[in-house]
């Protein structure tokens, strides 16, 4: 098992899967920069660096930025390296939104919102990040996409799209970065119970039905598994789906 020098940066960390992964890499030996989107989820980010701190000694610091935005991307990472320093070991591509519509009735915003929050989010953290982690010669790229960029879900056609894209960006790196020392894998979860997914409670009892051993995921279970790729040296290029037997 490895552990990388240097710290994890979790986009979307503030809350859902985003603070369980902030939790469990602080758990893990990394000082944490979280990422957050809107100054009503500051609280939020303060309390968890609050709790890592007096659990596990180690240091969260709140990043504020919408990482759909190449600009905000690059205060994110510029945030990082004036507080921690370069050694960047960790990224996590967790923030992402969905819009449940029929493609023919959604507008170019929201399009563009979805697609840009969940695939070029993963791009330009990337793009930002490489550098830091080609001159160190070592680090590894968790992207966090889902069930839906394997399978497909009936309006949430830009989501799956997206997420088959964040796919695709972690076979294709893993083969680019990996003779530089990077690992890039993604963690693709099936039906997990979030704030996000709380807002469509109708789907709760029919994806419950689809598991073979009847379970919704809780946030834990994704924390677990970007753990796992991450600390697994002989990893890369892999979607692996905690997904309670949707796929099979």
């Amino acid at each position: 098992m490895v552990k990388y020098d240097g710290y994890a940066i979790v986009t979307g960390g503030a809350r859902g899967m985003g603070a369980a992964i902030c939790r469990q890499l602080a758990a893990d030996g990394y000082d944490i920069v979280c990422n957050y989107i809107s100054t009503s989820s500051k609280a939020k980010v303060e309390a968890l660096a609050a709790e890592i701190r007096e659990k596990y000694g180690h240091k969260v610091i709140a990043a504020q930025g919408d990482v759909s935005r190449f600009e905000d991307c690059q205060k994110v990472v510029q945030t990082a390296v004036d507080t921690l320093g370069e050694k960047i070991g960790v990224l996590v591509n967790n923030a992402g939104i969905t819009v449940r519509a029929e493609l023919a009735d959604m507008s170019q915003s929201e399009i563009l919102r979805v697609m840009n929050t969940n695939l070029m989010a993963g791009i330009y953290m990337c793009r930002l990040v490489l550098p830091y982690m080609y001159r160190q010669n070592s680090g590894s790229i968790v992207n966090i996409t889902s069930v839906g960029g394997m399978t497909g879900f009936p309006r949430q056609t830009t989501y799956c799209a997206a997420k088959w894209g964040m796919n695709g960006l972690t076979k294709a790196l893993a083969k680019e970065a990996g003779p530089r020392g990077i690992r890039v894998n993604a963690v693709a979860p099936g039906f997990i119970v979030t704030d996000m997914t709380l807002e469509n409670k109708p789907a709760f009892d029919s994806y419950k039905a689809a598991s073979p051993i009847g379970m919704l995921g809780e946030p834990e279970y994704i924390a677990e598994a970007v753990s796992y790729v991450v600390s697994v040296e002989f990893m890369t290029g892999q979607v692996i789906s905690p997904n309670g037997g949707l796929v099979i």
